[in-house]
């Protein structure tokens, strides 16, 4: 099952390029086939992502996208090695919350009370 989701208005204030990286490379996830051992590790790299979104840190945000894209590519197994499997459950799940977490159309209320949205 190809499951596409639409691309939605980046979080205020970040480097939109690299969060559309780390949205895209999630996105093609469902693509993949891989060992278990490297669904473990691609899981990581997502808890990686979600932590340098939320703390803000572009280079950790970055490096981690970096490595997840590669894994993309260097998906497929050696003649002989274990099955390789579709994203399982688990690791499907974390994926749609983390792009949720990326893409949130979520935004903080303007001090003053106004909506930004409205002009003044």
């Amino acid at each position: 099952m190809l499951v596409t989701v639409p691309t939605m208005d980046l979080v205020d204030g970040w480097d939109d390029e690299t969060v559309q990286d780390a949205v895209d490379a999630l996105q093609d996830m469902v693509l993949w086939e891989m060992s278990p051992q490297r669904w473990e590790h691609v899981n990581e790299l997502m808890g990686l992502i979600d932590v340098a979104f939320r703390a803000r840190d572009v280079g950790a945000l970055r490096a981690a996208v970096l490595e997840l894209e590669a894994g993309g590519v260097i998906r497929l197994g050696r003649i002989g090695s274990k099955v390789e499997t579709k994203i399982p459950p688990p690791v499907f799940e974390r994926r749609n919350t983390l792009v949720h977490t990326l893409t949130s159309e979520h935004r903080d209320p303007p001090e003053d009370g106004r909506d930004s949205s409205r002009p003044g």
